[in-house]
């Protein structure tokens, strides 16, 4: 027998015992999916999440629970055989937003609600670590569960933990999110750019104000931000790279007051997302550029505020292969599923920076359920099928990264 084909009886028999007994659990992980569902609190206030599962992580034997910020917990498992440290991260907030669901487990917190999917995250995440902790004589390595705060708002909970250490000596990590538009059963894992940077830019465009019926008197703010926000896009098609996806959208312009006056000034609002972060340093100084120069061609003056968000979350292709396996080999009920990557952002990117990992998507639509509506909703909802493929995705993880 080759060493390949003893490292496959190995995974497949891992797999075995670890369907098995993800299938025992599997109504305590909704369980907790829901007490998460009804009990929501948002980004860097939540406090009785946080509380709640560490509790349940106490209660599991062979676990090290910390707290590296007030609201985020790490729980280390040390496995009983050689291998490197893998770290599964979770995300655990909800959003602002009004639960119109009339399920037994809607929101119970005014304006408040788990409608990103987080609370299954979570729950998937306890659910691997009570099963991995069973087999802790078994498990290579040192496996590290991040259940992290804050990933709605920015500046993100992520680089609050990595400030914090959680990412010294970790050599991997993964995390898996559920997926609205993708059916239960498939799971999605991109080679490369899995989710796009999400930056954002003020433009306060100055002029000379007048009356609406003399405006050759006037320097007018919004004829010059019609332009600005036209010759933007010239960005997109005229200057970066056209097999490098690019979005930048103009999404709020402000000023004026009346129907017959011209105002001194107008401001511009912009979102920008891309996968490569070659093209995003080169768009601040494009969007001045365009900016001031129609600006200065009409008399205008013109500032720009660019704030940076969450960098591009881009897949480690040995990491993702391995987890890929994953899914074939560890997984019975769900398959491969062939995907783009999608111009959504979120912070995962900020522990990307210390180690190589993998962003994986879990499908959790259900028409036949009328599970049908996206992230962001107030009816969102998941088929609680998928947690049983997100335990089974973080359990079997550490056998595959460690072969």
């Amino acid at each position: 027998m080759t060493a390949t084909q003893e490292t496959d009886m190995s995974h497949a028999g891992v797999a075995e015992i670890i369907d098995a007994q993800s299938q025992r659990q599997h109504a305590e992980v909704v369980a907790w999916r829901r007490h998460l569902h009804r009990h929501p609190e948002l980004s860097f206030k939540e406090v009785d999440t946080a509380d709640f599962l560490e509790r349940e992580l106490a209660a599991i034997e062979g676990l090290e629970v910390t707290r590296p910020t007030s609201t985020s917990l790490v729980a280390r498992l040390a496995g009983g055989r050689a291998g490197r440290t893998l770290a599964m991260r979770a995300d655990i907030d909800a959003l602002p937003l009004q639960d119109q669901k009339s399920c037994d487990y809607a929101s119970r917190n005014a304006n408040v609600m788990h409608a990103c999917g987080h609370d299954g995250h979570a729950a998937m995440l306890l659910g691997a670590a009570r099963l991995l902790a069973g087999l802790r004589a078994q498990v290579p390595g040192e496996v590290r569960f991040f259940f992290q705060h804050a990933e709605e708002q920015h500046p993100g909970g992520a680089q609050e933990m990595v400030n914090a250490g959680v990412m010294q000596g970790v050599d991997q990590i993964i995390s898996a999110h559920v997926m609205s538009t993708l059916d239960t059963g498939h799971i999605a894992v991109l080679d490369g750019p899995a989710l796009a940077s999400s930056d954002r830019f003020v433009l306060r465009l100055r002029g000379r104000g007048g009356h609406a019926a003399n405006p050759d008197r006037c320097i007018d703010p919004i004829m010059i931000g019609a332009q600005i926000v036209g010759n933007l896009q010239s960005i997109v098609s005229r200057n970066t790279d056209p097999h490098e996806a690019l979005i930048l959208s103009v999404t709020r312009f402000d000023g004026g007051s009346a129907f017959n006056v011209i105002p001194d000034a107008v401001e511009l609002w912009g979102s920008v997302r891309c996968f490569s972060e070659q093209v995003r340093e080169q768009v601040p100084a494009l969007v001045e550029r365009i900016a001031n120069g129609v600006a200065a061609a009409h008399g205008a003056q013109c500032t720009l505020e660019y704030i940076r968000g969450y960098s591009p979350v881009v897949n480690d292709a040995a990491v993702a292969g391995r987890m890929r396996e994953v899914v074939q080999q560890g997984i019975a009920t769900a398959a491969l599923h062939a995907i783009k990557p999608l111009p959504n952002s979120e912070d995962f990117s900020a522990f990307l920076k210390h180690a190589p990992g993998a962003y994986v998507f879990v499908g959790a639509r259900s028409s036949a359920k009328g599970i049908v509506h996206p992230h962001h909703h107030p009816h969102f909802d998941f088929d609680e099928d998928a947690l049983l493929h997100g335990v089974q995705l973080f359990a079997n993880a550490p056998f595959h990264l460690n072969a």
